[in-house]
């Protein structure tokens, strides 16, 4: 790693952004893996959500050459990823950003091969590497990504399969998981960073269609090898009910951004008629009516953000601050960051 990132245009300039909220093991485990990387000049930034398992010191400790933002709450996925990117847009003039999860470890070569494939065309936003389950380490966690406005869902492709070289080819994707993503910096300054209101998952299909729908590629690099250990953070800090809770408001969050008044005839049928009592039926053999009633308060949720915005729906578990409705506005990357990237 080095400190002051080259200025040498044959050689991209590279900022790595993490994200910690109380994993402070896994982000160990991460650091270490990036710090392995080969072939390339990059700095680390830790952004840390309000932690209370001394992860910040610990970090500090450990890797003093690494940066770390100690935020004073958490601010979710989407606007705490906002806050390291915009560190690194703005602070340290980098050509790239690759945004890591931390409970993944990278190959050695992953960002060599996905600065590789994205240097041969200035059109590609973003480059998705291959990614495996951590545990078992064969079988895959994401091999590419399709998206329907007709149904609202985001589908990983090749998921829970064998990695057999069914998906060794390098192609374009209709959206990439914000797992791990390289950046483009050019295109962020035009297209602005997370959705804030998002607070967690499906913020990276939101910038994917952002992306497509301003005329980029996103591109799928199978020669770049990540190992996921799946929803760890998650599920730890506030358990399976409020993951579906999120993914429900969110993936109709996107659906209104983004769809036209024609897809939501076949979309709330598929959500309503189709995935969520399905899911509710495998939930409730499992006896976990907790997530059932997570699914519900998702789509009330939902009608709450469009009708009340100024009223916050998130649960109290993440940890979010009260005024966060009232504050959202100013984390939106178009409302206050995208003019500053601009300058």
């Amino acid at each position: 790693m080095t400190d002051q990132l080259s200025s040498d245009r044959s050689n991209p300039r590279v900022s790595i952004v993490v994200l910690n909220w109380n994993g402070r093991d896994m982000t160990v485990d991460c650091i270490n893996s990036l710090l392995a990387l080969s072939d390339v000049h990059f700095s680390i930034t830790v952004v840390d959500n309000g932690s209370s398992d001394n992860s910040v010191d610990a970090i500090r400790q450990q890797f003093p050459d690494v940066q770390i933002i100690a935020n004073t709450h958490n601010l979710g996925f989407a606007a705490g990823c906002n806050v390291g990117m915009e560190r690194a847009l703005i602070g340290q003039g980098c050509d790239y950003i690759l945004l890591v999860n931390n409970d993944t470890i990278l190959d050695k070569g992953l960002l060599a091969e996905l600065l590789r494939e994205a240097d041969r065309n200035p059109k590609i936003a973003i480059c998705s590497p291959k990614i495996f389950y951590y545990d078992p380490s064969d079988l895959l966690w994401w091999a590419g990504g399709t998206y329907s406005l007709w149904t609202g869902m985001a589908v990983h492709t090749g998921r829970r399969q064998k990695d057999e070289g069914r998906y060794d080819g390098v192609r374009d994707l209709e959206w990439a998981t914000g797992c791990v993503m390289l950046l483009r910096v050019k295109v962020l300054r035009e297209v602005g960073l997370f959705d804030a209101k998002i607070f967690a998952n499906s913020e990276d299909v939101d910038l994917s269609l952002r992306v497509r729908e301003a005329g980029y590629l996103i591109r799928y690099i199978p020669t770049a090898l990540v190992w996921h250990r799946e929803g760890v953070d998650l599920r730890k800090n506030v358990g399976e009910r409020l993951r579906f809770f999120m993914f429900i408001r969110n993936t109709l969050w996107v659906m209104h951004k983004h769809a036209r008044f024609y897809h939501w005839f076949t979309c709330w049928p598929a959500l309503l008629g189709f995935y969520i009592p399905r899911t509710m039926i495998a939930r409730i053999r499992r006896r976990d009516f907790s997530s059932c009633w997570g699914m519900l308060c998702g789509v009330g949720a939902f009608w709450r953000m469009l009708l009340f915005p100024e009223i916050s729906t998130l649960p109290d578990a993440f940890g979010a601050p009260r005024q966060f409705a009232n504050e959202v506005h100013a984390l939106e990357p178009n409302a206050r960051m995208a003019p500053r990237l601009k300058s």
